[in-house]
């Protein structure tokens, strides 16, 4: 890596939970009551029909100030977005304290997986594309020369646990490339999930130095 301190930018990161329910326990016009109720903000919603309906429904509900409340009632995820990952972690606890104690719903039991979603860019200094080409496999990328009649190199470097089905409840990718706005710098794309919020939480705490520590492996 060169002498530049890297410098690691947030671009967005969103925090949640799938519940493990057969039935969607969050009720809709409760949900927006209980959340106006604590100072958010309602996204509007046109043509609600009268209860006993119960309804399906995807996509951001509320916010407050920058942080967003996204829920997907088929697949059973309630979530947040937020500009930082540990402001997404604490804006999640805050909006489970917030059903806990309006709807009654723990969002911490009968969880089928915890998960997160962050998007950085990087600036070390270097030239990613350069970099990340050191990395590549070169027998592979001969063959591929030969096939494609063309002078290739790798543009990007992705990992993600060995042996696990990539439906699996725990699972992660993490993909590093250049950022396609700036090539400059590195886009690193992660999303992790895990059924035990232990994990979620010992991962999320060392995310973004253990990120500089793979490009450090890079470049070295």
């Amino acid at each position: 890596m060169s002498t530049k301190t890297p410098k690691l930018a947030t671009q967005e990161a969103r925090y949640g939970v799938n519940l493990n329910y057969v039935i969607f326990p969050l009720d809709f016009r409760d949900l927006r009551y209980g959340l106006a109720k604590n100072g958010y903000e309602l996204t509007p919603f046109k043509d609600m029909p009268a209860p006993p309906t119960r309804l399906s429904y995807s996509g951001e509900i509320a916010r407050i100030k920058e942080t967003r409340i996204l829920v997907d009632s088929d697949s059973g995820q309630i979530g947040v977005i937020d500009r930082l990952l540990q402001q997404a972690r604490a804006s999640f606890d805050d909006l489970a304290k917030v059903i806990l104690s309006e709807l009654g719903v723990d969002l911490n039991n009968k969880v089928k997986f915890h998960f997160l979603t962050v998007h950085y860019r990087v600036d070390t200094g270097k030239t990613p594309l350069k970099e990340i080409a050191r990395a590549e496999n070169k027998e592979f990328v001969r063959k591929f020369n030969d096939i494609m009649k063309e002078d290739l190199s790798s543009f990007s470097i992705r990992l993600c646990p060995k042996n696990v089905n990539i439906n699996d409840e725990n699972w992660f990718d993490i993909a590093i490339e250049p950022d396609i706005i700036d090539e400059r710098r590195y886009h690193i794309g992660v999303v992790y999930r895990n059924s035990e919020r232990k994990k979620i939480e010992a991962f999320a705490e060392n995310l973004e130095s253990n990120l500089l520590k793979l490009l450090e492996c890079i470049e070295a």
